[in-house]
């Protein structure tokens, strides 16, 4: 399972039980929540981290991790450039992007999006 298939609405319903004042009820929505993050097979950070970028509907639903894995993933359709970059912002934390790589990464996954639609 991939963040895309994370039920982000389903989360935030499960999270806002956490209020409760029924340890029970918050006992059970923590570790709804955590059943949730561990399907989707995402880490806390990559689920915080995906809505703290302002540009994240360029990667077309991706985390910047998933985003970065599929382009990497399919090299026949990125230039060596393209390449070169992608090697360097996955050594960056995913918060730490800026919107500009943001936008290049954005950029690369519609390529490589297309590639495999035409292959």
């Amino acid at each position: 399972m991939s963040a895309a298939a994370l039920d982000r609405d389903r989360l935030a319903r499960v999270l806002g039980m956490l209020g409760s004042g029924h340890d029970g009820e918050v006992l059970a929505a923590a570790r709804q929540a955590e059943r949730l993050r561990a399907e989707a097979g995402l880490t806390w950070f990559d689920i915080i981290a995906r809505s703290a970028i302002p540009t994240q509907q360029q990667l077309l639903g991706w985390s910047v991790v998933e985003a970065i894995d599929a382009c990497i993933a399919c090299p026949e359709a990125l230039t060596a450039w393209d390449k070169k970059f992608l090697a360097g912002i996955a050594r960056q934390r995913p918060d730490r992007l800026s919107e500009k790589q943001v936008a290049i990464l954005g950029r690369l996954v519609r390529t490589v999006v297309a590639a495999r639609a035409a292959a």
